[in-house]
Protein backbone atom coordinates (compact mmCIF):
# COMPACT_ATOMS: atom_id res chain seq x y z
CA UNK A 1 0.00 0.00 0.00
CA UNK A 2 1.30 3.43 -0.89
CA UNK A 3 2.64 5.32 2.17
CA UNK A 4 0.55 8.27 1.07
CA UNK A 5 -2.66 6.27 1.18
CA UNK A 6 -5.22 7.96 3.52
CA UNK A 7 -5.96 4.74 5.44
CA UNK A 8 -2.29 4.17 6.17
CA UNK A 9 -1.91 7.78 7.28
CA UNK A 10 -4.81 7.39 9.70
CA UNK A 11 -3.28 4.20 11.11
CA UNK A 12 0.07 5.89 11.61
CA UNK A 13 -1.58 8.91 13.23
CA UNK A 14 -3.60 6.68 15.59
CA UNK A 15 -0.45 4.71 16.44
CA UNK A 16 1.51 7.85 17.23
CA UNK A 17 -1.33 9.28 19.34
CA UNK A 18 -1.56 6.00 21.26
CA UNK A 19 2.18 5.95 21.90
CA UNK A 20 2.10 9.60 23.02
CA UNK A 21 -0.89 8.97 25.33
CA UNK A 22 0.83 5.96 26.91
CA UNK A 23 4.02 7.97 27.40
CA UNK A 24 2.15 10.86 29.02
CA UNK A 25 0.25 8.46 31.28
CA UNK A 26 3.44 6.70 32.35
CA UNK A 27 5.13 10.03 33.08
CA UNK A 28 2.10 11.20 35.07
CA UNK A 29 2.09 7.97 37.11
CA UNK A 30 5.82 8.21 37.76
CA UNK A 31 5.43 11.88 38.79
CA UNK A 32 2.46 11.08 41.04
CA UNK A 33 4.25 8.21 42.75
CA UNK A 34 7.65 9.82 43.14
CA UNK A 35 7.23 13.59 43.18
CA UNK A 36 3.93 14.19 45.04
CA UNK A 37 5.66 13.91 48.39
CA UNK A 38 5.31 16.26 51.36
CA UNK A 39 8.46 18.19 52.21
CA UNK A 40 6.96 21.43 53.56
CA UNK A 41 4.26 21.80 56.23
CA UNK A 42 3.17 25.28 57.33
CA UNK A 43 0.91 26.26 60.24
CA UNK A 44 -1.27 29.37 60.08
CA UNK A 45 -3.25 31.39 62.67
CA UNK A 46 -1.26 30.33 65.74
CA UNK A 47 -1.92 32.92 68.45
CA UNK A 48 -2.03 31.00 71.71
CA UNK A 49 -0.88 27.58 70.52
CA UNK A 50 2.73 26.65 69.88
CA UNK A 51 3.44 26.08 66.18
CA UNK A 52 5.89 23.26 66.85
CA UNK A 53 3.38 21.51 69.11
CA UNK A 54 0.84 21.63 66.28
CA UNK A 55 3.41 20.19 63.87
CA UNK A 56 4.36 17.47 66.35
CA UNK A 57 0.70 16.52 66.76
CA UNK A 58 0.22 16.41 62.99
CA UNK A 59 3.15 13.96 62.77
CA UNK A 60 3.53 14.32 58.99
CA UNK A 61 6.86 12.73 58.06
CA UNK A 62 9.03 14.28 55.39
CA UNK A 63 8.52 12.44 52.13
CA UNK A 64 5.06 11.13 52.96
CA UNK A 65 2.88 10.85 49.88
CA UNK A 66 0.52 13.80 49.75
CA UNK A 67 -2.52 11.60 49.16
CA UNK A 68 -1.58 9.00 51.77
CA UNK A 69 -2.47 11.19 54.75
CA UNK A 70 -5.80 11.25 56.58
CA UNK A 71 -6.84 14.85 57.06
CA UNK A 72 -9.41 13.87 59.70
CA UNK A 73 -6.93 11.88 61.78
CA UNK A 74 -4.42 14.71 61.64
CA UNK A 75 -7.06 17.29 62.62
CA UNK A 76 -8.29 15.11 65.51
CA UNK A 77 -4.72 14.65 66.77
CA UNK A 78 -4.00 18.39 66.65
CA UNK A 79 -7.20 19.25 68.54
CA UNK A 80 -6.57 16.52 71.12
CA UNK A 81 -3.06 17.79 71.88
CA UNK A 82 -3.63 21.54 71.61
CA UNK A 83 -6.45 22.72 73.94
CA UNK A 84 -6.81 26.17 72.37
CA UNK A 85 -7.50 24.67 68.94
CA UNK A 86 -11.18 24.13 68.13
CA UNK A 87 -10.98 23.53 64.38
CA UNK A 88 -8.38 22.49 61.80
CA UNK A 89 -8.33 22.86 58.01
CA UNK A 90 -5.69 21.03 55.98
CA UNK A 91 -5.01 21.99 52.38
CA UNK A 92 -2.56 20.77 49.75
CA UNK A 93 -0.86 23.95 48.52
CA UNK A 94 1.45 22.27 46.01
CA UNK A 95 2.93 18.97 44.95
CA UNK A 96 5.26 18.98 47.97
CA UNK A 97 3.53 21.26 50.49
CA UNK A 98 0.69 21.14 53.01
CA UNK A 99 -0.92 24.04 54.86
CA UNK A 100 -2.53 23.58 58.28
CA UNK A 101 -4.88 26.42 59.28
CA UNK A 102 -6.13 26.32 62.85
CA UNK A 103 -8.98 28.09 64.61
CA UNK A 104 -8.43 28.84 68.28
CA UNK A 105 -10.86 29.60 71.09
CA UNK A 106 -10.24 32.98 72.70
CA UNK A 107 -9.39 32.92 76.43
CA UNK A 108 -12.12 34.90 78.19
CA UNK A 109 -12.30 33.93 81.87
CA UNK A 110 -10.52 32.05 84.62
CA UNK A 111 -11.35 30.28 87.86
CA UNK A 112 -9.25 29.12 90.77
CA UNK A 113 -9.73 25.42 91.33
CA UNK A 114 -7.85 23.83 94.21
CA UNK A 115 -5.10 26.43 93.96
CA UNK A 116 -4.74 26.11 90.19
CA UNK A 117 -5.73 28.87 87.78
CA UNK A 118 -7.88 27.49 84.96
CA UNK A 119 -8.13 29.52 81.73
CA UNK A 120 -11.54 29.20 80.06
CA UNK A 121 -13.21 30.04 76.78
CA UNK A 122 -16.63 31.71 76.61
CA UNK A 123 -18.19 28.22 76.67
CA UNK A 124 -16.09 27.27 79.72
CA UNK A 125 -13.83 24.97 77.75
CA UNK A 126 -10.49 24.48 79.54
CA UNK A 127 -7.72 26.10 77.50
CA UNK A 128 -4.80 26.24 79.90
CA UNK A 129 -3.72 25.87 83.52
CA UNK A 130 -1.31 27.98 85.56
CA UNK A 131 0.18 27.71 89.02
CA UNK A 132 -0.17 31.45 89.72
CA UNK A 133 -1.93 34.57 88.48
CA UNK A 134 1.42 36.09 87.58
CA UNK A 135 2.07 33.31 85.08
CA UNK A 136 -1.01 34.27 83.07
CA UNK A 137 -0.54 38.04 83.31
CA UNK A 138 -0.20 38.19 79.51
CA UNK A 139 -3.84 37.14 79.12
CA UNK A 140 -6.54 39.80 79.41
CA UNK A 141 -9.14 37.63 81.10
CA UNK A 142 -11.62 38.16 83.92
CA UNK A 143 -12.01 36.07 87.07
CA UNK A 144 -15.38 34.41 87.50
CA UNK A 145 -17.16 32.61 90.31
CA UNK A 146 -19.47 29.81 89.26
CA UNK A 147 -21.30 26.82 90.70
CA UNK A 148 -19.16 23.97 92.12
CA UNK A 149 -16.85 22.27 89.64
CA UNK A 150 -15.89 18.61 89.86
CA UNK A 151 -12.97 18.64 87.43
CA UNK A 152 -11.37 20.66 84.64
CA UNK A 153 -10.10 18.34 81.87
CA UNK A 154 -7.80 20.03 79.36
CA UNK A 155 -9.53 20.84 76.08
CA UNK A 156 -12.94 19.88 77.48
CA UNK A 157 -15.82 21.79 79.06
CA UNK A 158 -15.75 22.06 82.84
CA UNK A 159 -17.38 19.13 84.59
CA UNK A 160 -19.77 20.47 87.21
CA UNK A 161 -20.37 18.81 90.55
CA UNK A 162 -23.27 16.40 90.83
CA UNK A 163 -26.55 18.25 91.22
CA UNK A 164 -25.19 21.45 89.64
CA UNK A 165 -25.24 20.40 85.99
CA UNK A 166 -28.26 22.57 85.07
CA UNK A 167 -26.86 25.61 86.84
CA UNK A 168 -23.52 25.02 85.14
CA UNK A 169 -25.16 24.98 81.72
CA UNK A 170 -26.91 28.25 82.60
CA UNK A 171 -23.50 29.73 83.44
CA UNK A 172 -22.22 28.69 80.01
CA UNK A 173 -25.20 30.29 78.26
CA UNK A 174 -24.86 33.55 80.20
CA UNK A 175 -21.10 33.89 79.79
CA UNK A 176 -21.28 32.98 76.09
CA UNK A 177 -23.85 35.71 75.56
CA UNK A 178 -21.74 38.25 77.42
CA UNK A 179 -18.61 37.28 75.47
CA UNK A 180 -20.45 37.61 72.16
CA UNK A 181 -21.81 41.09 72.94
CA UNK A 182 -20.65 44.64 73.46
CA UNK A 183 -19.57 44.06 77.07
CA UNK A 184 -16.84 41.63 76.02
CA UNK A 185 -13.42 42.95 77.02
CA UNK A 186 -14.89 45.32 79.63
CA UNK A 187 -15.87 42.75 82.25
CA UNK A 188 -13.45 42.67 85.19
CA UNK A 189 -15.34 40.15 87.31
CA UNK A 190 -18.41 37.93 87.16
CA UNK A 191 -20.17 36.07 89.96
CA UNK A 192 -22.59 33.37 88.80
CA UNK A 193 -22.30 31.22 91.89
CA UNK A 194 -25.81 32.15 93.04
CA UNK A 195 -28.49 31.20 90.53
CA UNK A 196 -30.81 34.08 91.48
CA UNK A 197 -28.18 36.71 92.18
CA UNK A 198 -26.03 37.03 89.04
CA UNK A 199 -23.51 39.85 89.28
CA UNK A 200 -21.06 41.22 86.72
CA UNK A 201 -18.54 44.04 87.18
CA UNK A 202 -17.90 46.47 84.34
CA UNK A 203 -14.38 47.98 84.30
CA UNK A 204 -14.27 47.95 88.12
CA UNK A 205 -16.79 50.79 87.86
CA UNK A 206 -20.31 49.39 87.71
CA UNK A 207 -21.58 46.37 89.57
CA UNK A 208 -24.37 45.01 87.39
CA UNK A 209 -27.00 42.96 89.21
CA UNK A 210 -29.10 40.80 86.89
CA UNK A 211 -30.95 38.80 89.53
CA UNK A 212 -31.84 35.50 87.82
CA UNK A 213 -31.12 34.45 84.25
CA UNK A 214 -34.76 35.01 83.29
CA UNK A 215 -35.03 37.33 80.26
CA UNK A 216 -31.25 37.66 80.36
CA UNK A 217 -30.91 38.73 76.72
CA UNK A 218 -33.34 41.59 77.19
CA UNK A 219 -31.78 42.64 80.49
CA UNK A 220 -28.29 42.59 78.98
CA UNK A 221 -29.44 44.86 76.15
CA UNK A 222 -30.97 47.30 78.61
CA UNK A 223 -27.80 47.30 80.71
CA UNK A 224 -25.72 48.16 77.65
CA UNK A 225 -28.06 51.06 76.88
CA UNK A 226 -27.78 52.22 80.49
CA UNK A 227 -23.96 52.10 80.42
CA UNK A 228 -23.95 54.06 77.16
CA UNK A 229 -26.11 56.72 78.84
CA UNK A 230 -23.94 56.83 81.98
CA UNK A 231 -20.68 57.05 80.03
CA UNK A 232 -21.88 60.05 78.01
CA UNK A 233 -20.27 63.13 79.67
CA UNK A 234 -23.30 65.19 78.70
CA UNK A 235 -25.40 63.29 81.25
CA UNK A 236 -23.07 64.10 84.19
CA UNK A 237 -22.68 60.48 85.35
CA UNK A 238 -19.40 59.52 83.65
CA UNK A 239 -17.38 60.24 86.80
CA UNK A 240 -19.58 58.12 89.04
CA UNK A 241 -19.36 54.47 89.95
CA UNK A 242 -22.18 52.43 91.37
CA UNK A 243 -24.73 49.67 91.00
CA UNK A 244 -26.86 48.98 87.93
CA UNK A 245 -29.91 46.84 88.59
CA UNK A 246 -31.64 45.09 85.73
CA UNK A 247 -35.23 44.07 86.43
CA UNK A 248 -37.36 41.37 84.82
CA UNK A 249 -40.01 43.94 83.89
CA UNK A 250 -37.65 45.64 81.45
CA UNK A 251 -36.26 48.43 83.56
CA UNK A 252 -32.84 49.38 84.90
CA UNK A 253 -31.80 51.64 87.74
CA UNK A 254 -28.49 53.18 88.75
CA UNK A 255 -27.39 53.74 92.34
CA UNK A 256 -24.21 55.85 92.63
CA UNK A 257 -21.86 54.61 95.34
CA UNK A 258 -18.89 56.90 94.79
CA UNK A 259 -16.63 58.66 92.34
CA UNK A 260 -14.12 57.14 89.97
CA UNK A 261 -10.55 57.72 91.09
CA UNK A 262 -8.82 60.16 88.71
Amino acid sequence: MDASHPLLKRKLTFFLITILSVAITVCAIVFFLTKVRIHTVTVENCVYSNEQTVLDAAAIKDGTHSYAISKKKIADAIIAQNPYVSDVRIKRTGATSISITITEDTPCFYINLSGEYIVLSSTLRVLDKYASKEDMAHLSIAPISIVPVKEAPMGKTLVFAQGFEDEGNECIEILSEIAAGKLFGTITNADLSQRFDIRVTYQDKYEIRFGSSKNFTKKLSLVIDTITFLEDPANNYSGAKGIIRANVNGETSFEPTGAVNP
